[in-house]
């Protein structure tokens, strides 16, 4: 039976090490959030944790240096150590630095049940976890590839949230928040991938037209006194493609009159 431990106060490693122990794993916790109930058996002590064969760790960025390099000594020497913290490419590698070769894999969650792995361990973890009915893609055998993804995908998702948060703001001004909150439900729930190449095949071939509603957007939100967040990233966007930055995978535009 494969044993693993779970490090770390996130609801996605939980989550994960439950469907593990569900799989037929051994699993064990170790230093998780404190609660009334937790799922999965806790450690006694980090040199229970680190003799598990895959060390899956989800503390923070900031704690993960720290953590790598007190359980490096404790471990097995054929055991994995998974390290799914958001820290940069640069973390990433010199985490890798603190382990014995083919021990390492810098791991994310892209969505509930599926892990992208890089590093010298990603063909090992993917192996360990596919067995436990988890999908594993391996990336690369370079830590801080899976790193690079899920902060691409902070990124999107972040950005997406402060947009959302500045339009709500900018409505709640003109007193039309209800309606603002329901229009962009509606939005977002009609996008799908011939959405978004719209989207981005307009703002790369008609940035002057969107230059001059954004000036319309500005004389709005100040009649209303609310000084938006994004406005000025936006038009800085703007900025760089009418000076001839290309979006990735933008089209030019098609005639659909045409006969």
């Amino acid at each position: 039976m494969t044993r693993i431990a779970v490090i770390g106060a996130s609801d996605a490693g939980l989550r994960l090490g439950v469907a593990l122990q569900v799989a037929g794993a051994e699993v064990v916790g170790f230093e998780l959030a404190p609660a009334e109930y937790v799922p999965i058996p806790l450690a006694s002590d980090i040199s229970e944790a680190a003799s598990a064969d895959v060390v899956l760790s989800f503390v923070a960025p900031h704690l993960a240096e720290k953590t790598a390099q007190e359980f490096a000594p404790l471990m097995q020497s054929d055991a994995i150590y998974a390290d799914f913290s958001t820290g940069t490419p640069e973390l990433k590698k010199r985490l890798a630095q603190l382990f014995p070769a083919q021990a390492y894999a810098d791991a994310a969650l892209p969505a509930a049940g599926t892990v992208e792995a890089a590093g010298s361990a990603a063909h090992a973890l993917c192996d360990a976890l596919t067995n436990l009915k988890i999908a594993v893609t391996v990336i690369s055998d370079v830590p801080g590839d899976a790193a690079a993804r899920t902060l691409i995908r902070t990124l999107l998702s972040n950005g997406l949230a402060e947009v959302v948060a500045d339009t709500l703001w900018a409505a709640e001004s003109l007193g039309i928040e209800e309606w603002a909150w329901k229009d962009i439900q509606a939005e977002l729930t009609s996008f799908n991938a011939d959405a978004t190449q719209a989207l981005i095949d307009d703002a790369a071939h008609n940035f002057k037209r969107h230059q001059i509603a954004m000036q319309d957007v500005v004389e709005l939100l100040a009649s209303s006194g609310y000084d938006s967040t994004m406005i000025a990233p936006i038009q800085f966007t703007h900025g760089r493609i009418m000076h001839g930055k290309k979006i990735p995978f933008s089209k030019a535009p098609t005639n659909k009159w045409k006969k």
